[in-house]
Formats: C-alpha cells, sequence, structure tokens
C-alpha cells in the first residue's frame, strides 16, 4: 500500500508541474500587427512589460 500511494503522489506532482501547451497564432489572423507596433513603440515606465494575451482585431472595412 505505502509504495502505490508514493507512486500515484508521484504520478500527481509529474502532471501538475507540467506546462501548459502554447497556442500557435495561426498567419491568417485577424491580427493587427500595425496597432500592435505602435503600442509597443511607445514609451513604458521602468520595470514593466507588455504581454499580449489577446491581439487587437482589425477593425471591419480598414486595412492595416
Amino acid at each position: 500500500m505505502p509504495k502505490t500511494l508514493a507512486a500515484l503522489c508521484g504520478a500527481v506532482a509529474v502532471v501538475g508541474c507540467s506546462s501548459v501547451p502554447m497556442q500557435k497564432v495561426e498567419s491568417n489572423s485577424s491580427c493587427d500587427y500595425a496597432l500592435m507596433a505602435r503600442i509597443e513603440a511607445q514609451r513604458m515606465p521602468d520595470l514593466t512589460h507588455r504581454y499580449w494575451v489577446n491581439c487587437p482585431q482589425v477593425e471591419p472595412g480598414r486595412k492595416s
């Protein structure tokens, strides 16, 4: 019983510490890369970083 419990705890630890798979952005997505570049070029306070969780979408009828 103790060996089974130790193996089960080890398996739970390995699964719990595994990394989350990264999602790949499709090349034909409607992200507004020009807007992203303008925002990235703006000055930021020291010790801050920008991380894009969702990219800004291109407005319908507008080309960037």
